[in-house]
């Protein structure tokens, strides 16, 4: 049976982990973040702002642990992507959120929606997120005249060691699939990897990633093969490893011949 190494956070990782079991893969789960917490006052978001940002997963739960459970008059959510908006929709009703909305699954995405729907006019827009942000939002429309109040409500702390089972696996050969959906994740497995040097278990591994910008990070390590997903959501990740897998065992066993 193939398995795979799962690196998301624990409470993050069962939507991953279903997908690559009903294909029959086996999963280790060994999270490259550490997800923290900050405080933070949401007191803004009573204040009347036309929207609120959402970047990640980890922004949505911060978002809901700020309301814990009370129905608020919270303005409209524009969240990244599907992902990241669905703990949002299953809990709209209680909350109160007039529109949760969700862009394709990347920075520029969520951009254009945010041009598409918010008027520069209509006050400011906030953007919560982790203390590291891969695209700064505000920058990005500051030209086109919104105003947008960046909160930080979470850090992610790279694992500093990779577990003895984990370590185990890889020297043994017994990983042979790694999707990775997040670059700080990607860039902290492979810092672990070449820190180990367990690099050369990567052979008989196929990487997948969710973006370019992913399989950038994941590229230094000599993968049997490297995929990118053609969109950024799971569906498209596992596609990706579907596809990965099938040439595989085409280009190891050919192609059968039709009689």
């Amino acid at each position: 049976m193939l398995r795979a190494l799962v690196t998301r956070p624990r409470h993050q990782a069962g939507e991953l982990v279903a997908g690559l079991q009903a294909r029959g893969i086996a999963c280790l789960v060994e999270p490259m973040l550490e997800i923290l917490p900050r405080p933070w006052d949401p007191r803004p978001l009573l204040a009347g702002p036309q929207a609120v940002l959402l970047t990640s997963a980890n922004a949505a739960e911060a978002l809901l642990r700020a309301v814990a459970g009370r129905a608020l008059p919270l303005p409209p959510i524009l969240a990244v992507g599907p992902a990241t908006a669905r703990p949002l929709c299953r809990a709209g009703l209680q909350l109160g959120l007039r529109r949760i909305e969700a862009a394709g699954g990347d920075a520029a995405d969520l951009l254009r929606l945010v041009r598409r729907r918010l008027d520069p006019r209509g006050g400011p827009v906030l953007h919560l997120s982790g203390e590291a942000i891969a695209c700064d939002l505000g920058a990005a429309l500051a030209a086109d005249g919104y105003a947008v109040e960046r909160h930080v409500v979470y850090a992610a702390r790279p694992a500093t060691r990779l577990s003895p089972q984990l370590r185990a696996a890889l020297a043994d050969g017994g990983i042979q699939l790694a999707p990775f959906l997040s670059c700080r994740t990607a860039m902290a497995f492979r810092d672990l990897v070449l820190a180990t040097r367990l690099e050369s278990a990567c052979r008989g591994m196929v990487g997948v990633a969710l973006s370019p910008r992913i399989a950038a990070a994941m590229r230094p390590l000599p993968w049997c093969a490297l995929a990118t997903a053609a969109r950024p959501d799971l569906r498209s990740l596992l596609a990706a490893l579907d596809a990965s897998l099938a040439g595989i065992v085409d280009a190891a066993f050919g192609r059968p011949v039709m009689p």
